[in-house]
């Protein structure tokens, strides 16, 4: 009797959530960490980074701060935005953001900070923190937009510091799979949506 009670509760099912990936690590460490474990945001977010450091320093004080303004208000607005769109948003923006660093194109401050509030915008829209209470979903938003800046600061500031020719070819080289895994993913949804 007790093995079929146990094998019961295994078998019941579980409650699915959004971005469960990070279930019992706190709402602090699921925040920091989930631009990192979602492959679409990684990717937009580095993305970003990589265009506004090739695109230099004005690049960098303009396009950061609205990148972590853009997160803020994908973060705030992303309960009305229609999850379908969130993957194909943070792609589009992820290739927008580096295919020019991808053919060595170093974009103007405002354009390449345009870029980086639109990715911040998918982002924040696709970040958002699995349903709780008020100050659980507050926390996570916060430590989601630490840590999804952290990442583009930093990304940012190695493209910036870059003195010799292998480090240049090294973020044109990452642009490039970046705008390849977007070209790949637009391909893909081509070919597999139903006639």
């Amino acid at each position: 009797m007790r093995r079929a009670a146990t094998a019961g509760l295994v078998l019941l099912p579980a409650p699915a959530a959004a971005h469960g990936m990070l279930q019992g690590v706190g709402d602090v460490y699921a925040g920091l960490l989930h631009p990192l474990v979602v492959p679409a945001e990684a990717l937009a977010l580095v993305a970003a980074a990589l265009l506004l450091g090739a695109s230099g320093r004005a690049a960098c004080r303009a396009g950061l701060p609205v990148l972590a303004a853009g997160l803020a208000l994908g973060l705030a607005l992303g309960r009305f935005a229609p999850p379908s769109l969130a993957t194909p948003a943070l792609l589009a923006t992820a290739f927008l953001a580096a295919a020019p660093v991808t053919a060595g194109l170093r974009l103007s401050p405002p354009l390449a900070a345009l870029i980086a509030a639109l990715a911040g915008l998918a982002v924040g829209i696709d970040a958002q923190p699995d349903p709780g209470t008020l100050r659980q979903t507050l926390t996570a938003a916060a430590a989601t937009l630490f840590g999804a800046t952290a990442i583009a600061v930093i990304v940012a500031a190695l493209v910036l510091g870059r003195e010799q020719s292998w480090q240049r070819i090294a973020v044109r080289v990452a642009a490039s799979w970046i705008t390849a895994s977007a070209i790949l993913y637009f391909a893909w949804l081509a070919t597999s949506a139903p006639t």
